[in-house]
């Protein structure tokens, strides 16, 4: 069954490669970054609240679940398994795959929840309360969009560039890498810049994963006692 599941899967792969543009602006993780703005905006122009219904209330769910399921994986559990079992160089490859699904998934899903949020409260209607985590939401997905269509792709652009560097100076031991680092110029400017961005984004996406915790703590301060 799972030989068969991966086959259909290389073949959907395969099919995607050979048809679809490689613009960058018709790739679909750019798509979905841009499309979970323009549901946004959509709410964003609604001055009334729609009546309370249960595709609402699912939406607004299905965004805090996912939000919060994929940024916890990625932030607690992900990083640290896969970078104890790979090379270097396997880990960035592994990374750069999964980290651009990540990120636009974490801005659709911050895009569900601030949609269907203002679905329900507009913004000319805003409580204290409401306007708590309304801003706690914005941020949520200004921090995914900016990861998703800023950080991610230039963090992967220099990751990639500094591992060029690397295998053609065959550098593979920490001590190769200390050496390039004090002795390449090129080196030492492209693995600045790496670890720069590289910062900024993990900072990004711990931003988007502590908006989530505020989120489920809201939520489960309007539920009933179990």
């Amino acid at each position: 069954m799972g030989a068969q599941i991966s086959k259909i899967e290389d073949t959907i792969h395969e099919l995607y490669k050979k048809t679809w543009p490689q613009a960058w602006y018709l790739a679909p993780p750019f798509l979905a970054s841009l499309g979970a703005v323009g549901y946004v905006g959509y709410a964003f122009a609604q001055t009334k609240p729609i009546p309370s219904s249960t595709n609402v209330s699912l939406l607004h769910l299905l965004g805090v679940a996912g939000g919060f399921g994929i940024s916890f994986w990625i932030t607690a559990v992900h990083g640290r398994a896969i970078q104890r079992m790979l090379t270097r160089h396997e880990f960035a490859t592994v990374q750069s795959q999964l980290s651009t699904v990540y990120f636009s998934s974490s801005a659709v899903f911050a895009g569900l929840s601030l949609g269907s949020f203002l679905l329900r409260h507009p913004i000319n209607t805003w409580s204290k309360e409401a306007t708590n985590l309304g801003i706690a939401l914005i941020i949520a997905l200004g921090a995914a969009e900016l990861n998703s269509l800023v950080l991610n792709p230039l963090v992967t652009n220099l990751m990639f560039d500094r591992n060029n560097i690397e295998f053609l100076q065959a550098a593979k031991t920490s001590d190769d890498i200390e050496r390039l680092t004090r002795d390449d110029a090129k080196y030492r400017i492209i693995n600045n810049k790496f670890n720069l961005f590289h910062s900024l984004s993990m900072a990004s996406g711990l931003v988007y994963h502590g908006v989530q915790w505020y989120h489920l703590f809201f939520l489960a301060d309007k539920c009933l006692v179990l």
